[in-house]
């Protein structure tokens, strides 16, 4: 039996849904348990998630590009240059505050990921 897989709960009778839950030994964790989502009942350990799901995604992912006669692409990275990372949260003038931050050039409310010409880096320790 697998998390979020739907059952007849043996111990209530309803319609559920099987959830994980951890097993304690006081504060510290001892392992996982499958329980019903309605009544709570312990239905047995979580088993483990073999590789067939990630095949079947593979095999999946190979029938589409049979039927669209073009190979996979490999997965996209997405990477910045150092001259293109100029955010706010990075710049010297940036004044984090929990309501407004804002620039200490010329006192104007920024955003985070905003960026502008006077720019300059901060120095990290």
């Amino acid at each position: 039996m697998q998390p979020n897989e739907k059952i007849i709960c043996p111990v209530c009778g309803e319609p559920s849904m099987a959830k994980t839950k951890n097993k304690l030994d006081g504060f510290r964790k001892v392992g996982e348990v499958l329980v019903c989502m309605l009544c709570n009942a312990e239905l047995g350990p979580v088993e483990a998630a073999d590789s067939a799901g990630a095949a079947q995604a593979n095999k999946k992912i190979n029938d589409l590009s049979l039927l669209l006669g073009a190979a996979p692409s490999a997965p996209v990275r997405l990477a910045a240059a150092e001259d293109e990372k100029r955010f706010c949260k990075d710049c010297v003038h940036f004044l984090p505050h929990p309501f407004v931050n804002r620039c200490d050039l010329d006192n104007h409310p920024v955003e985070v990921m905003d960026d502008c010409p006077e720019y300059k880096r901060k120095i990290k320790q």
